[in-house]
């Protein structure tokens, strides 16, 4: 949809704190800055005309006018930087506050489907305001104001050039309406782009392990491949409509231009106007041309800013015609009993079909109901219904509770904090003291913790941790009332669970309680029944053996050079050489029309024949045409040679995550995907053209300038020289020392938000639910202000940079007049008019400087998760022998070079037919284990051996297609039944048939749950699964792993969110379906130690105990 309101609408409409002051001060720094150009114009046009008719040069007032002139229009330029910057960031800061206080406050109306979207919209989408407030707005009041003023002054020296300009400047704005007609839907379309790219971006991600497992992650690598290339072929298609509408802008401004510098050409040489009047409308008409051009090409360059803008209202209106944590359709919800819950016919429907209900039952505190049926009866969905929380779901019937009293423990738990401590901290709504976290970790067998990242936790320390959450809410938060809990002690083993059935029954006392829980002891317990005897559990030891989290890559990980030629080693060289050739050429004709348009005014004063003028206006047409259009083509260049880099190096990073098992944990958890995927490598993308460039070219420019003057007035050479080192040299040295660290801080808060904004949207339920949102909420808003007030330092070099390179242009020119007055007139206003010309490459160049040194940081950082060059990237082949079984022989293994093994001489195998269970405490190694057999990393001693045709031998990378595993919390994809579970079949030859998926589905006891489906195996299940209950996702995934065909498989904790006696059925399911093959069972579970025919006992330091 086109915009038919005022360019400033969606501003106003924001709402934005303090927006009419601002603009009310950027039109005052417009308006001094037009008569700062006055100033300059003046005293460059009267020195001019001094020198020119042989009168003796007034250097007094040429140095006063112009260095007052030079000085206000640098101050004015600088002042607009630094107050648009300001205001960019603290719109940023408000609109990223807005959105995620909805998001977080109220009940989502598609789920978890959304968090990849609104997490670019709130990190990349709303960086798009950087050019709307920084460029744009500026703009938009400069060319309200500057073009009035300078035609006021064009008037008052001659009324014919004031003509002309009246009436071409319109036509600026008229092109403008129409090319932004043609380009509102390309831009729409290309946000939407971003959007899909980077939802698809963190499915992918989130799915990593699995794609592994069943030898997917290069057929994903394709997609994602193919994701990119369509989003660099639809942003090419605006930007070349975007950039063509900036030519078309260009050569109206120049054809103007060159019209009237020919009227008061052809009256000069007939006499029918003064030299000073020419030039004064001369200099001060292309300034008319100028803030309109700039606001035609800030105007496609806000775009994103504007479309980022239009997207955040709409969630957050959408937002707010939700009701904050109250039932949706068809719910209706009463006054809040006293400390109670009541539940009156409630039922649960996903698309339509009753999957829990209707449930009427009226608790007061002290009363407690258990929910201990099997696996998909509903029992998640009822307590997140009543903990409104339920994402795609329609409830019907009535329910009583006060939320704000209400404590939710989910089964499955997900963190958001950097520490355990500080995770307790949250949701007890203060930092506790080390005393009180203690306490609270030792009472669910924590204690030595609240130093550890939760990312590192086991799953059963994840679930205490929940626990443990739930205590420091009742001891130093909030007053509660209800208590929800989901699986309180699933994964944990019996000592552990003992502690936590303990918890939880003194969580519960005097309270009014919901429990869903597959654990009889702890059934029998609330209900004050005698609990049954404790069966042999699962080992939970308080430290994991996850796959570690990579550590952020530092500057100090990789050298400089090789860095840089790892990251730019896919840069079309020859496109990029070509940009920066075409990029010189069009500064030269900038620098050379303005000179030759002053020599060709001045020699026409001299009245001399129209034919010896004649070259000079060819001249002044071929370098302003030849100008827009060696612009236009270098953007071109220039963005689709990056384009295309960044769509390569997407790859390469996917395949670096992918080559390297210690970046999983990092990028499955806590938006590490997008952090790397979208944010570090979009941000060396859009730093490379900013750095690379303006230096060169602008150089180039320069050192054409400083030979024409050389060689036509050697007496200003100095001055040109001078100015070159200023520019060139001093500038961008001082405006890096101002700027100092702020610019790598902007890397590093975009690289926060991409992996902070993710994390708090999936645990939006959580936090809200167990009332810590808006303590979320405010260490958010509190460090990304902080990192706004760090980042005006910023703000303060660009403005210095654009300030003193007007300041140096001005007095350069000046200086080169004064100079140069002995060489006659036209020398005189072709060496002032050239120094003029150097102001915008000098702005560019300190620009470049200042965000040379973020670059260089982020490339290092980008180079860190490349894979090296020996990497071994090819996916094992398919198609090779079936092998008949799978063996370690002392093996040792490790993370990290020269990191302390955490296998040590492990010896243990499994043969076609037979089951090897692992088990042991975490940290003994079953993970490593797992990574060593799948192929994924290798031993540091020892070796995996296969047996083939009744023989063992050294396992090459082709035997490990015949592997898949399952792994533990297996992501599913936001897709259907049917795609999900031939995943591991996709490209290789084998279709999968809907009997074989059938099979799959009844052999781990999901089918009386098909049976209930109406459309089939086309049955979407939400992103993560998240239209299954943790059962019967864990039981999908393991049928996915068995349309894979493969010959062992390697199952990781199959059996997670099972109750005992359903754990058993599918143990036993399983056996029956995956009879004809091998089999690595690795759990905590001791109890699942009878399903093996070898028992691998793995001990605290990683060897066989």
């Amino acid at each position: 949809m086109a915009r038919t309101t005022s360019p400033l609408a969606p501003l106003l409409e924001a709402d934005l704190p303090g927006t009419r002051r601002r603009l009310t001060l950027l039109a005052a720094f417009a308006f001094a800055k037009a008569v700062g150009l006055i100033l300059v114009a003046d005293a460059l046009a009267v020195g001019i005309g001094q020198v020119a008719s042989g009168d003796r040069l007034d250097a007094t007032r040429l140095a006063v006018w112009g260095l007052l002139g030079a000085g206000l229009r640098a101050g004015a330029i600088g002042a607009t930087k630094l107050l648009a910057q300001r205001a960019g960031l603290g719109a940023k800061e408000e609109l990223r506050s807005r959105l995620l206080r909805h998001r977080m406050t109220s009940r989502p109306a598609t789920g978890h489907d959304d968090v990849g979207t609104v997490s670019a919209l709130a990190t990349r989408g709303l960086d798009g305001l950087d050019a709307y407030f920084t460029t744009y707005v500026p703009a938009l009041m400069t060319a309200a104001v500057v073009p009035a003023v300078v035609g006021l002054r064009i008037l008052a020296a001659d009324w014919v050039s004031a003509l002309i300009v009246a009436l071409t400047v319109p036509l600026v704005p008229l092109f403008m309406v129409l090319i932004g007609l043609h380009t509102q839907e390309r831009i729409a379309a290309a946000a939407a782009g971003v959007a899909r790219l980077s939802s698809h971006l963190l499915e992918l991600a989130q799915g990593l392990p699995a794609l592994i497992g069943l030898r997917r992650a290069g057929a994903k690598r394709r997609a994602l491949g193919e994701v990119s290339e369509r989003y660099r072929a639809t942003t090419m298609e605006t930007l070349r409509t975007a950039f063509l509408s900036s030519l078309a802008l260009e050569l109206i401004a120049t054809i103007s231009v060159a019209v009237v510098a020919v009227f008061v050409g052809v009256r000069l040489v007939h006499g029918d106007m003064e030299l000073t009047a020419g030039l004064v409308a001369l200099i001060l008409a292309p300034e008319c041309f100028l803030p309109l051009r700039e606001v035609g090409a800030a105007f496609h360059a806000s775009e994103d800013g504007v479309e980022a803008l239009r997207r955040t209202r709409e969630r957050v209106d959408e937002a707010g015609r939700v009701r904050p944590v109250t039932p949706v359709a068809g719910v209706a919800r009463v006054g809040a009993p006293a400390g109670g819950v009541e539940l009156r016919g409630l039922a649960v429907e996903y698309d339509g079909e009753a999957v829990v209900g209707p449930v009427s039952l009226a608790l007061r505190p002290g009363d407690v109901e258990v929910f201990d049926g099997p696996s998909g009866s509903g029992k998640t969905s009822l307590l997140a219904a009543v903990a409104g929380t339920l994402p795609d779901a329609a409830l019907r019937g009535r329910y009583v509770v006060d939320a704000e009293r209400t404590l939710w423990i989910p089964q499955h738990p997900t963190t958001t904090e950097s520490t355990v401590a500080d995770e307790l901290g949250l949701y007890a709504g203060r930092p506790l003291a080390r005393r009180e976290g203690d306490a609270v970790l030792e009472a669910v067998g924590l204690h030595g913790t609240g130093d550890a990242d939760p990312a590192t936790l086991s799953p059963g320390e994840l679930r205490r941790l929940a626990i443990a959450r739930a205590v420091a809410r009742v001891r130093h938060g909030a007053p509660v009332d209800v208590v929800l809990a989901d699986e309180p002690t699933g994964h944990l083993d019996a000592e552990n669970a003992e502690r936590v059935r303990d918890v939880v029954v003194q969580l519960i006392a005097g309270r009014a309680a919901l429990v869903a829980t597959h654990d009889r002891r702890l059934a029998a317990r609330l209900r004050g029944q005698r609990a049954p005897a404790e069966s042999p559990g699962t080992t939970d030891a308080p430290h994991s053996d996850a796959i570690p989290g990579a550590r952020d890559a530092t500057p100090e990980a990789s050298a400089r050079g090789a860095a840089w030629r790892a990251v730019l080693g896919g840069l079309p060289r020859r496109r990029v050489a070509l940009a920066l050739a075409v990029g010189t050429v069009s500064a030269l004709f900038a620098a050379a029309l303005t000179g030759v348009s002053g020599w060709l005014i001045v020699s026409a004063s001299h009245q001399p024949p129209m034919l010896h003028l004649m070259v000079a206006i060819v001249g002044v047409r071929f370098f302003g045409i030849g100008r827009s259009v060696a612009r236009y083509t270098e953007q071109l260049l220039v963005h689709d040679a990056l384009l295309t880099w960044a769509s390569t190096t997407r790859q390469r990073v996917w395949d670096g995550l992918v080559a390297s098992p210690r970046w999983w944990g990092r990028i499955t958890r806590g938006g590490g995907s997008l952090e790397y995927l979208v944010t570090r490598l979009d941000e060396v993308r859009d730093g490379l053209p900013r750095v690379l460039f303006p230096p060169v070219t602008g150089l180039l420019a320069a050192a054409g300038v400083c030979t024409a003057i050389g060689a036509w007035a050697p007496d200003a050479l100095w001055v040109a020289l001078a100015a070159t080192v200023l520019g060139w040299v001093v500038l961008p040295a001082v405006v890096v020392r101002i700027d100092a660290a702020a610019r790598a801080d902007v890397i590093e808060h975009r690289a926060w938000l991409a992996r902070r904004v993710p994390v708090l949207l999936r645990a939006a339920d959580q936090l809200r639910a167990n009332g810590a949102a808006a303590t979320a909420l405010r260490a958010f808003t509190r460090h990304d202000g902080a990192a706004s007030a760090r980042l005006v330092a910023t703000g303060r070099a660009e403005s210095v940079a654009a300030a003193a390179a007007a300041g140096i242009a001005s007095v350069g020119a000046v200086a080169a007049l004064l100079a140069s007055a002995g060489h006659g007139g036209e020398t005189a206003a072709m060496s002032a008019l050239l120094l003029l010309a150097l102001a915008e490459p000098m702005a560019t160049t300190a620009t470049a400087a200042q965000n040379a040194r973020s670059l260089d940081e982020g490339v290092r950082r980008l180079a860190a998760v490349l894979p090296s060059e020996d990497a071994d990237l090819a996916e094992p082949a398919t198609g090779t022998s079936p092998i008949d079984g799978l063996r370690a022989v002392d093996v040792d293994a490790g993370w990290e070079d020269g990191a302390e093994r955490v296998l040590s001489g492990v010896s243990a195998g499994v043969v076609r037919g037979s089951w090897a269970v692992v088990s042991g405490p975490s940290g003994s190694g079953k993970s490593t284990l797992l990574a060593v057999l799948l192929g994924e990393l290798a031993p540091g001693a020892g070796r995996i051996e296969v047996l083939r045709s009744g023989a063992w031998r050294e396992a090459y990378d082709a035997d490990h297609s015949r592997i898949a595993w399952c792994p533990q919390e297996a992501h599913l994809f936001d897709s259907s039944v049917r795609a999900n579970l031939g995943l591991g079949r996709g490209d290789q030859g084998d279709p999968v048939t809907d009997q074989e998926l059938l099979a799959a589905l009844e052999h781990v006891g999901l089918g009386p749950w098909f049976e209930g489906k109406p459309d089939g195996l086309d049955t979407r299940i939400g992103s993560g699964g998240h239209a299954l209950s943790g059962g019967q996702r864990q039981r999908l995934a393991v049928a996915r792993a068995l349309v894979a065909r493969a010959d062992v498989v390697l199952l990781d904790e199959p059996t997670a969110h099972l109750g005992e006696d359903e754990a058993s059925s599918l143990i036993a399911d399983l056996r029956a379906a995956l009879a004809d093959r091998a089999v690595v069972l690795v759990t905590h579970d001791e109890r699942l130690g009878a399903a093996g025919d070898v028992r691998v006992r793995l001990g605290a330091v990683g060897a066989p105990a």
